[in-house]
Order: C-alpha cells, then sequence, then structure tokens
C-alpha cells in the first residue's frame, strides 16, 4: 500500500507541476512510449505484490479493503497496456518524415531495453493472475458445473466432452496375414538366437586369450609396499574427481546454472498443507463474518435504532412544516426534500460570445474542412499525454488513505486468529444499512400521514366549491436514448420460452459445451525477446522492406492475459473498464500445434468459465434450416451473458471459414468451395447472426470473451475480420484483436524439448530430469520450422510407456537420434506458410497501407518540388 501510495502521489505532483509551470513542449511518441513503459513495469510490480498480499491474509475485512485497491490496480495496468500498444514507436521505414508523428499501434510491446536500465529480469513483465478469480466464486462454479455435467450424463452419457480429442500413434502398422506375421517372428527370433550365440563365442574365444597372456606372461612377484602405494594412488585420484565434480555442481547450482539435485518433496508437502490451512481459515472467517453482520445489524437497530428513527422523523418534520410555513401546498411525497438535501450538480455553461459570432463560428468550421481545389482537410495528428492525474488515480490515493487511516494505527496483537472487528462492522456497514431500513419506515409512514391530512383538508375545501381542474403540465421529457434494434433470435417462436438453463441443455446436447484441460497461461513454453527493442529501431541496409518481426511466447501469454483474462475475472473491474479498452474478441492465427486452443483453453481454465465450442466440427450437419444458424447463435450468447453461468469464453476454430471472401470472377456452385471441391459445413450463414449479436449483444459489464483461431486466415475478407465500430452491427467487422502464434524461436524449442521430454519421462508423478548428456540443442537446431504441437507429438510417439519403462532400467539409454524418424513425419512449417501470414499481419495491422501513403506522400513531395522548378525556369 505505501508503495501504491508513492507512486499515485509522485504522478500527481507531475501532473500539477505541468499545470503551474511553464506549458512543457509536446513530448514525442518515444517519450510518450518510454513514460507509460516505467508506469507499467511499476504497476505490474504493485500488482504482483498486492495479488500475493490478498491471497495470504485471513483478516476478511482487511481482505475487502484489500481486494478494492488490488481491482483499481488491475485497470490502471488493463489501461496503461492499452497505452503502450497505442503509443508504441515504430520501425524508421514507417514512419512520417515530415510534420507530426501520427500513433500506430502496434500489439508486441518490447520493454526489454527498459527493463536493462531499471535492473530488473524479464519475469517482471509476467502478468500474474489472482487465484480470487476461481476461489471466490468458487461456489457458483461448482453449481454450474454440476449442471452442465447432469445435462451431459442425461443427454450424452458421458462426464465430459473434451475441447479436442487427438489420438497419438505409438508407431506405424502394417496390416499382416497370419502367415507373413508367423513368418517375420520367426526370423527375428532366429537373428536373436545367431547374435547370442556369436555374443558366447565371443566371449570365448576373448577368456582363452587372457589364459593364454596370462600363462605366456614372466610374472613377477610385487613388492607388498609398492602395491600398497599403487592402490593409494589410485584411491586419492578417484577420491580428489569426485570432490572436483562435486564442488563444480555444487557451483553451478549456486549460481543457477544447474537444478538442485536433492529432493524437496517434504518442505513442498508442508507448503501445500499450510496453504490449505490458510485458505480453510480464510473461508471460516469470512463465513463468521458473514454471520455476525445479521447478528450486528439487530443489536444497532435494538440499540441506536429508537434515536436514529427519532432523529429522522425530525428532520422530516421540520421540512413539512417550514413548507407549509412558506406558503406552498401540504407535501404529498418527499421528492422535494431529497433534492433539497442532495442537489443535482449544476453543469457548467459554455460562454457565449457578446458579439454574437455564434454563425461565423460554423462558417469556419465549414471553410476549415475544405480545403483547395474542394480537397478534404487532413485530420488533426492525435498527441500523447504525460498527464498521470486521472479519476483512476484520484480514487487509488483516496483508496490508499482510506486503508492507511484504519488499518496503519490499528492494534491487532490481541487478535491472533485475525478475526472480524464487530466495530469496525458496524462503523462501515451497519449503521447505514439500519439508516437506510429506518430511513425507508420514517418516509412510508409519514407518507401516509400527509396523504391522510391532504384528504382531510381537500375535504374541508370541497364544501366551498369545486374548483376547475386545470391542465395537466406534460411531464418533462428527456431526450429519448436511440432505441436498440432487438436481436433477430428474440422473434424466434422456437426460443421464446426458453430459459438460459434449457438453452444451455441445447447446446451440451449438440457437443458445443465443452470441458476444457487444466492448463494455465504459462503452459504457452517459450522464452522473453532479449533483443526485441534493438531488432525493431534498426535500420538494415541489405533489406529494402523494414518487416517486423514474430512476437515472443512472453509478449502473447502478456497479451492474452491482458486482454483477456484480467478484466473477466471480476465483475467490477469489467463494469469499470474504459470502454475503448474493451476487448470482446481475439483472433489467433498461425501455423497448426502454435498453441492457439491451448491458449484459449488455459483461458477459460484461469476464469473457471464456461467453454461453449463453435468450431466447424461442431456444426456439421446441425442447425441447418431455415433461421436456425440465428436460433444458435442467439442460445450460444443468451447463455454466455447469464450472470449465474458468467465468465464464458465463445470459441471457435478455423475462423477464416466464417468470414470467407468472395471469389472474383467465378460463379460458385452451391455445395462447392472456391475451388470447386466439396465444401464442408456452410459456415458463411452463421457470419452475420454472428457479427450482430457480438457487436450488439455483449455490453461493457457482460464477462464473455469470443476467441477465434485460423490456420489460414488470407482467406477471410479482412473487411469483415477487423472490427471498426462503424455502421450497422453485420457491418462493422468482428474481431478488435489479432495476435500471431509463431513457430518457436531457438530458445523456444530447447525450452519446449526439455519440457516435453521430461513430461513423458515422469508422466503423471515423479520428478525426473532431462540428462545433463542428452543434447537438447541439435534436435532444437534440427526441429527449426515445427510448431510446439509437432514436437510434442514427436516426443510422444517415441517416449512410450514401454520404451520410458526400459530407460527407467537402464537397460538401454536416452539417446537424440530416436526423436529424428518420429520428428520427421510432423508436420512442418515452410518459408511459404511463414511469408503468408507475415503478409496478412502486415494487411491486417494496417502495416502496407501505412508504407503506401509514405511513398505517395514522398512521390507528390517530389512531384511537387520539380513543378516549382519548372514554373521558375519558365
Amino acid at each position: 500500500m505505501t508503495v501504491l501510495g508513492e507512486q499515485v502521489h509522485i504522478e500527481h505532483v507531475m501532473s500539477e507541476e505541468n499545470e503551474e509551470g511553464n506549458q512543457m513542449p509536446e513530448p514525442l511518441i518515444i517519450e510518450a512510449f518510454q513514460h507509460y513503459a516505467v508506469l507499467y513495469i511499476k504497476y505490474m510490480q504493485i500488482f504482483s505484490k498486492l495479488s500475493l498480499c490478498y491471497d495470504s491474509i485471513v483478516h476478511p475485512q482487511k481482505r475487502l479493503d484489500v481486494k478494492m485497491t488490488l481491482e483499481l490496480v488491475i485497470r490502471r495496468v488493463i489501461e496503461l497496456r492499452h497505452m503502450l500498444v497505442k503509443w508504441n514507436p515504430v520501425n524508421p521505414d514507417v514512419m512520417v518524415e515530415t510534420g507530426d508523428q501520427p500513433c500506430f499501434p502496434w500489439e508486441y510491446v518490447n520493454l526489454d531495453d527498459i527493463l536493462s536500465d531499471l535492473k530488473l529480469p524479464p519475469s517482471t513483465m509476467e502478468v500474474p493472475i489472482p487465484r480470487y478469480f476461481k476461489e471466490d466464486s468458487i461456489s457458483i462454479h461448482r453449481q454450474r458445473d454440476r449442471t452442465v455435467s447432469g445435462y451431459m450424463s442425461m443427454k450424452l452419457g458421458v462426464e465430459r466432452v473434451p475441447v479436442e480429442t487427438e489420438v497419438f500413434m505409438e508407431s506405424r502398422t502394417i496390416e499382416m496375414t497370419y502367415e507373413q506375421a508367423i513368418e517375420a517372428i520367426q526370423r527375428n527370433e532366429r537373428g536373436r538366437q545367431g547374435k547370442q550365440r556369436a555374443n558366447f563365442v565371443k566371449e570365448m574365444r576373448d577368456d582363452d586369450r587372457r589364459k593364454k597372456n596370462y600363462i605366456d606372461s614372466a610374472t613377477m612377484e610385487t613388492d607388498p609396499e609398492i602395491a600398497a602405494a599403487n592402490i593409494q594412488r589410485l584411491f586419492r585420484g578417484y577420491y580428489s574427481r569426485s570432490n572436483a565434480m562435486r564442488e563444480r555442481d555444487e557451483e553451478l547450482v549456486f549460481i543457477g546454472m544447474k537444478p538442485k539435485t536433492y529432493d524437496n518433496d517434504e518442505l513442498e508437502n508442508d507448503l501445500k498443507l499450510s496453504y490449505k490451512k490458510r485458505k480453510q481459515e480464510q473461508i471460516d472467517n469470512r463465513e463468521a463474518y458473514e454471520k455476525a453482520l445479521e447478528d450486528l445489524r439487530l443489536e444497532v437497530l435494538e440499540e441506536e435504532g429508537p434515536e436514529m428513527r427519532d432523529a429522522l422523523r425530525e428532520e422530516r418534520t421540520q421540512w413539512v412544516t417550514d413548507t407549509i410555513a412558506g406558503g406552498s401546498d401540504i407535501p404529498t411525497d418527499l421528492e422535494e426534500f431529497y433534492k433539497m438535501k442532495n442537489p443535482e450538480p449544476v453543469e457548467e455553461v459554455a460562454e457565449v460570445d457578446p458579439k454574437g459570432k455564434g454563425k461565423g463560428d460554423k462558417k469556419e468550421k465549414k471553410d476549415d474542412k475544405k480545403g483547395k481545389k474542394g480537397e478534404k482537410a487532413p485530420k488533426p495528428v492525435e498527441k500523447p499525454s504525460l498527464d498521470g492525474k486521472t479519476e483512476l488515480t484520484e480514487t487509488m490515493q483516496s483508496q490508499v488513505e482510506d486503508f492507511e487511516e484504519v488499518w496503519d494505527e490499528r492494534d491487532e496483537s490481541d487478535n491472533f486468529i485475525q478475526k472480524h472487528d464487530p466495530e469496525l462492522a458496524k462503523e462501515r456497514i451497519i449503521r447505514k444499512q439500519v439508516e437506510l431500513e429506518l430511513k425507508e419506515q420514517v418516509d412510508e409512514m409519514l407518507k401516509n400521514s400527509l396523504a391522510k391530512i391532504s384528504a382531510q383538508h381537500a375535504k374541508g375545501k370541497g364544501k366551498k366549491g369545486k374548483k376547475g381542474k386545470g391542465k395537466k403540465g406534460k411531464k418533462g421529457k428527456g431526450k429519448k436514448g436511440k432505441k436498440e434494434k432487438p436481436l433477430p433470435g428474440a422473434k424466434l417462436a422456437d426460443i421464446k420460452n426458453m430459459d438460459p438453463d434449457h438453452m444451455m441443455s441445447v447446446l451440451i446436447e449438440h457437443k458445443m459445451i465443452n470441458n476444457v484441460d487444466k492448463v494455465v497461461v504459462q503452459d504457452l513454453i517459450g522464452d522473453f525477446n532479449y533483443l526485441g527493442r534493438v531488432i525493431d529501431t534498426q535500420q538494415r541496409k541489405d533489406v529494402k522492406r523494414w518487416l517486423p518481426q514474430n512476437p515472443s511466447m512472453a509478449q502473447l501469454r502478456a497479451s492474452m492475459s491482458e486482454y483477456a483474462i484480467l478484466p473477466l475475472g471480476s465483475l467490477e473491474v469489467k463494469k469499470r473498464i474504459m470502454p475503448e479498452n474493451n476487448v470482446r474478441s481475439v483472433l489467433l492465427y498461425g501455423p497448426p500445434g502454435s498453441g492457439k486452443t491451448l491458449i484459449a483453453q488455459a483461458v477459460a481454465n484461469e476464469l473457471g468459465a464456461l467453454f461453449i465450442n463453435l468450431s466447424p466440427n461442431k456444426l456439421d450437419g446441425k442447425f441447418t434450416g431455415n433461421k436456425e444458424a440465428t436460433k444458435l447463435m442467439h442460445m450460444a450468447f443468451t447463455v454466455a451473458k447469464e450472470p449465474s453461468f458468467a465468465p464464458a469464453v465463445i470459441y471457435f476454430d478455423q475462423a477464416a471459414d466464417y468470414f470467407k471472401a468472395k471469389a472474383k470472377g467465378k460463379k460458385k456452385k452451391k455445395g462447392a468451395d472456391d475451388d470447386g471441391a466439396k465444401a464442408g459445413p456452410d459456415l458463411k450463414r452463421f457470419m452475420k447472426d454472428l457479427m450482430i449479436y457480438k457487436n450488439q449483444a455483449l455490453a461493457l459489464e457482460d464477462r464473455v470473451i469470443v476467441i477465434g483461431a485460423c490456420t489460414n486466415p488470407e482467406d477471410a475478407d479482412v473487411k469483415q475480420l477487423k472490427h471498426t465500430g462503424k455502421g450497422k452491427p453485420e457491418k462493422q467487422g468482428f474481431f478488435e484483436k489479432f495476435l500471431f502464434m509463431p513457430y518457436p524461436g531457438y530458445p523456444d524449442r530447447v525450452m519446449l524439448w526439455k519440457h516435453f521430454v521430461k513430461k513423458c519421462l515422469n508422466g503423471e508423478s515423479g520428478k525426473k530430469e532431462v540428462p545433463d548428456n542428452f543434447d537438447v540443442s541439435s534436435l532444437a537446431h534440427i526441429s527449426e520450422g515445427y510448431s510446439a504441437g509437432a514436437i510434442y507429438k514427436a516426443v510422444r510417439q517415441t517416449l512410450t510407456p514401454r520404451r520410458v519403462q526400459s530407460i527407467e532400467g537402464g537397460k538401454r539409454p536416452l539417446t537424440e537420434t530416436e526423436f529424428i524418424n518420429a520428428l520427421a513425419r510432423q508436420e512442418v512449417t515452410y518459408q511459404s506458410d511463414a511469408k503468408k501470414y507475415m503478409e496478412f499481419t502486415c494487411k491486417i495491422t494496417d502495416l502496407d497501407k501505412r508504407k503506401k501513403e509514405k511513398e505517395d506522400a514522398k512521390k507528390k513531395e517530389e512531384g511537387g518540388g520539380d513543378d516549382k522548378k519548372g514554373k521558375k525556369k519558365k
């Protein structure tokens, strides 16, 4: 808390200095990026510490305060992430040479140089996932999962429906007849017997040779002292070498270049038991606190309630008396009382020019839009701002001050078990609740009394004569908001009477709700890019055009965590996030096996989310009738938006097939794709409804993320893929973020081989390490162009359970050459595939457009210069 308070104070002081002093020069993009980068790193450190703090605290009231602060920091981290992407400086090859430099948002942020300057390790940038995302909602998630499991058992007869089922073949099998199989067995047996006979004969010959050499050699009896000296010499040499090896290993362990050899099982078990005990204490203290709140409410109501009621009644009675004494009619409700007590904020009215230049200003604006020869004036270039004082930082500052005021001076020495504080609960929660409850009772009672008095007063006046009724004034109507068009599925008769629970059962019946594997974001294995900023900013003379480097796995882990996990983890964060930072859909594109489905499952697992799978293999032959596509999308998004099922991940593989571009110059036959081949499921019929429901149905507070994956993004229409937010929902485009999942680089492949080999050697349990003499580097070199999934399949096909047993028994040690045959059978990413993904990246990020604009401006400038010279010569 202290570090957070200091950080917010520094930002506010900087903003105040800029306001009071002389106006600072406008910052450059690189200056803004470095400013936001330092803030991002600092808040990331605070985020990690607060997350660990909240996970460890047992006191229920203190945990609530820490959680509120933690959620504010999460919002700040997300905000800074989007600012880094927006003001990410690009290569000089695409910079504007003259005039103001416009921003060029780039997803992959490289902070290696700043981390180096701050002397911080790359692990600082690993985004922590707070455990409370799942733990605090575990009862709701369990209830939902029980419902899903029950429907699966009832509709499908299974308890689980995995996202993808993949069969790993141990080896390629050849079909044989009975006679051929017997012949192969006999041939192998004869060979085995021949080898055994040859080895036996060789041993006999070697034994005869040793005997003959011993007999023929002239043996001399060795002096006992010389023999003892030889034995001592050999032992000392062996002992010294053993000590040197042991000291070398200890030094390597000490400097972190080798893992520890001793086992920490006992310590790890104790740590797990301690963590479970702490979690149980948190649950017990929270339940005791929630139970005590009701008892405290009754206690305050009984002890302080009468006094509060009298004060409230006296305040309202005094207002009624003053109102009647002022000559007004007897009030019938307390609306005016609350308006007097809580006046509405006065809106600032813009100053009007006394000379009345309103129309002239409009003309000037219109004239500004027109350039020479009717050309539109260029849009003003947005410039970065370094103002750190925002509504969010002010809220953080007040939260830190409140926390320090309550907890810094509080004596907790007597509260060893960290139970709740009753007096604090009364002060912060109970008295407000009781006052609100009594306020409603007093208001209702006073309204009834005023109604009776008004009725008696009107009855007395009625004898003198009835007054004509005055015209009822029209109620002031505010400006009507733009009426939203109803969703297409709301009109369908089939689903009008279906509740979300019924819709879920239909989706489960079609296997569209899946159980994700227990994977986390850290299972996307890969290293940090240590030279990212250097490569991005260098100007190479041997390359005509700058092309972006592939993102590192660390960048992809951070992006998915901050776009999909942190906003959806808490409802408070999701509701209060800025609309421009609200990411509703992400497209992952890259070669097969690069980890697209894995990261989608990791997002769902980290959140404890419902996983709705709308991939083509789930839709084949289903929902083919008229309006069936609309029905499916309505059910999927209604279930995803349901608060009792939240959060939810809507996933679909082969996303490009939903947004396929139209073939030019050819009329496509029904039932055939662009090449004339027989097509799979017709997915384009889902596109319109998919866009409408994603762009219109998903509100800011809905904890839903749509994740698409594809291996052939070039087949899709870029206008339909990229979300612009303009026009009708079905014309706005779909995906807001695009992340490229590349094939792994050399450091990543080294980590992948070690991880997968260790995983297959250990199985479900065990802590065996990969042997030190195992040449992982050579395997990483020969597996260039292979995806992580291909490497995993090669390892699985090689290290079968039987092969692992032979390694454990010491019969056959593990060698590198065993993996070559299995690796050769896997799918590889060729240079043409890498070029295809790079072209799509340049197109979807507007890199091509930016480069073309720069070239056109340069040509125009050169052409304009020549014309001027020609005119002067004339």
